[in-house]
């Protein structure tokens, strides 16, 4: 077995078995020895993993939007949406679950895997029986192919489930890197062929299936684990609670019901106007808080028997996630009007509405992410579940009743409610760790007001150049902008940066 990946502790009795039985099941444990060390290079790892796909999926990305137009994009947003839907009532969620918990062993993994597999696989034939209707029903035909397809990649996902929860347990995100790196160069360079050779969406189709094929390869090599053939359900009794609540909360994240509705009730095209604003956010969530959120998550569960350590890892990790995401998403807002139609095209123009509400929602979601994470890594993931389903319960209810009123008055609602959000993120982690309002606030404050320096710097570039190309000018700003946000962010909070370092260069309190 891989040395940090699988390697078991010493054995130790198990569940349904003697104390004294040789055939105990060994138990697994977290890293206990260089968790900072491990953080820091988890975030290395993670950035690289995100920055990676998001510069491959750019590529892609950008390509692609100027061969296909917002319906190819729509029609294909919309058969993953359905996927997802069906795929929201697997067992996906009991990977966190093995992530979170203390100790864990080879029956807890067994049981999880053949769970995930049996209800993907229940699963897949309503996909198979809808797909038909569905197509019908839409006027789109080829969602009667795409929803088998997409169905399929489900399956896959579901295989990797207890893989990667391993991998990410033992904090070896080289591994999530190098599976993303692989899976998205694979699927973006025969996602690019595909388009040039006339293939339309089924281009874009093909790219994340790639990738999830790429991804299961890599993610069984790297955690030397197998699944048995005589899975003890029981096991999952220990697992039942958090890994119940992780797959409510997988579910309202991969529900993907905003995109159903505007599929349905507004049509492709509409639909694949807020897909590219969506499609954005996830990109550069992907590279700051999305590098950050999977260091964070097993870190707090590493610790959670340390409370002593809770506030002090909390405000780090607030601290660094607002730094990394505050200028991108600031960047994103101030830059869309002249970054889009040099970039995409033109005839993207009419997403503005959707880009700049995701800037909007991706600044909002940099306080979101520490919170969650921290639930999740102290077991308190129903926390987190409840704040979540109200909130895709009310952006349901704002696409039903402003969708007649055009994209516009439904992107002005989500900003709003994801703004209404905002004193929760404080007060859960209140309730679970007891930080100040004061604490809280400080590790927010230098990195909003480094942002706003740069967004107005970065406006008043064009008024003082001569006139010159739209791209010199927008590489002009996002240059400018990078410098003077990294200037006033050292000026304004160097101290807390040096601390950051160091608290992380020795261990997060010595270990």
């Amino acid at each position: 077995m891989k040395p940090g990946i699988a390697d078991p502790e010493p054995e130790a009795p198990g569940f349904g078995r003697a104390s004294g039985d040789s055939t105990a099941p060994r138990l697994r444990k977290h890293v206990s020895t260089g968790r900072g060390r491990s953080a820091v290079l988890g975030v290395g790892w993670s950035a690289l993993n995100s920055g990676s796909a998001m510069l491959i999926a750019v590529i892609v990305f950008i390509i692609n939007s100027r061969l296909l137009g917002p319906d190819e994009f729509g029609i294909v947003a919309l058969a993953i949406s359905i996927v997802t839907f069906f795929g929201c009532a697997t067992a996906g969620g009991f990977g966190e679950a093995i992530i979170q918990r203390a100790e864990i062993s080879d029956e807890h993994l067994d049981a999880v895997f053949w769970l995930c597999i049996g209800s993907g696989i229940a699963l897949y034939i309503p996909i198979l029986l809808v797909a038909r209707p569905v197509a019908e029903w839409s006027g789109e035909p080829v969602l009667a192919l795409l929803l088998p397809f997409f169905g399929v990649k489900l399956l896959l996902d579901l295989a990797a489930v207890v893989p990667q929860a391993l991998v990410v347990r033992a904090m070896q995100f080289k591994h999530v890197a190098a599976r993303t790196a692989v899976g998205n160069t694979l699927g973006g360079l025969i996602c690019i062929v595909m388009a040039l050779q006339g293939y339309g969406l089924w281009a874009l189709a093909m790219a994340p299936m790639i990738t999830s094929v790429v991804s299961l390869i890599i993610l069984v090599w790297a955690a030397r684990w197998r699944p048995g053939l005589r899975p003890r359900f029981l096991a999952l009794r220990d697992l039942m609670r958090y890994g119940l609540f992780a797959c409510g909360n997988n579910a309202l994240h991969f529900l993907n019901l905003d995109r159903l509705l505007l599929g349905f009730m507004a049509g492709p095209a509409v639909l694949g106007l807020y897909f590219l604003g969506k499609r954005l956010h996830d990109l550069l969530n992907g590279i700051t808080a999305g590098a950050i959120q999977p260091v964070t998550g097993v870190f707090f569960a590493a610790i959670q028997r340390m409370p002593d350590r809770h506030v002090a890892a909390f405000g780090n990790a607030v601290r660094a996630t607002t730094l990394v995401t505050f200028p991108i998403f600031g960047g994103l807002f101030v830059l869309a009007d002249s970054a889009v139609p040099v970039i995409f095209g033109a005839h993207w123009l009419p997403a503005m509405p959707a880009i700049k509400a995701f800037a909007l929602v991706g600044l909002i979601g940099a306080l979101a992410v520490p919170t969650a994470s921290l639930a999740s890594g102290l077991g308190r993931v129903d926390i987190w579940f409840k704040l979540d389903l109200l909130r895709q319960a009310l952006v349901a209810v704002l696409i039903v009743v402003f969708i007649g009123s055009g994209i516009e008055a439904v992107m002005i609602g989500l900003v709003v409610l994801h703004a209404a959000a905002l004193p929760f993120f404080y007060l859960i982690a209140r309730r679970l760790i007891g930080i100040s309002l004061r604490s809280y606030l400080e590790a927010v404050l230098m990195p909003l007001m480094a942002m706003l320096v740069m967004c107005v710097i970065v406006l008043a570039v064009p008024m003082l150049l001569p006139p010159l190309a739209p791209w010199l000018v927008l590489a002009l700003q996002v240059t400018l902008g990078a410098v003077v946000y990294a200037a006033v962010a050292l000026s304004l909070s160097g101290r807390q940066i040096a601390e950051l370092r160091l608290t992380f260069a020795q261990g997060t309190g010595g270990e």
